[in-house]
């Protein structure tokens, strides 16, 4: 019975660490991507005279100096915000949601630099449908939206 007992404990143990352990948050899943795109995991890189730091900001060395101070989990946060305070609290009442994927962050240079999020609509507690992207501009922290809205 002990035997039993040990090894069903030892089970469950096990389950629930490898659970815990391979569900990652968004800043995990932005700072793997950021170290995909060349981004350091710490200190800063400097090429082609750009400085690219690990929170994915960077710095352009030119005259005058170009700064793009919003970075990768940054620019998540603020696109979130930006979707609960114009869209998701209207939405919230017929239990429909939009959000971004954290997983879908790219770099986006069109009329500027852009962080760009793909952007998903659907009911509460689903993954929702593709609906365009969200686009944090890296310099100002201004949130467009492209697609559906816009």
């Amino acid at each position: 019975m002990k035997r039993i007992l040990f090894f069903s404990f030892l089970i469950i143990f096990l389950i629930s660490f490898i659970i815990l352990n391979v569900q990652k948050s968004d800043e995990d899943i932005i700072e793997e991507k950021l170290l995909e795109m060349g981004y350091p995991s710490h200190g800063y890189i400097i090429e082609n005279k750009t400085i690219r730091y690990p929170d994915g900001s960077f710095t352009i060395l030119s005259n005058p100096i170009k700064m793009y101070k919003i970075g990768g989990v940054q620019a998540l946060n603020l696109a979130r915000k930006h979707l609960d305070e114009k869209y998701n609290k209207m939405l919230e009442e017929q239990n429909y949601h939009i959000d971004v994927e954290p997983d879908s962050i790219e770099e986006f240079r069109k009329d500027g630099n852009y962080w760009r999020f793909k952007m998903r609509f659907g009911k509460k507690g689903t993954k929702g449908d593709f609906m365009g992207y969200v686009m944090v501009d890296r310099k100002t922290g201004h949130v467009k939206i492209k697609g559906l809205f816009g």
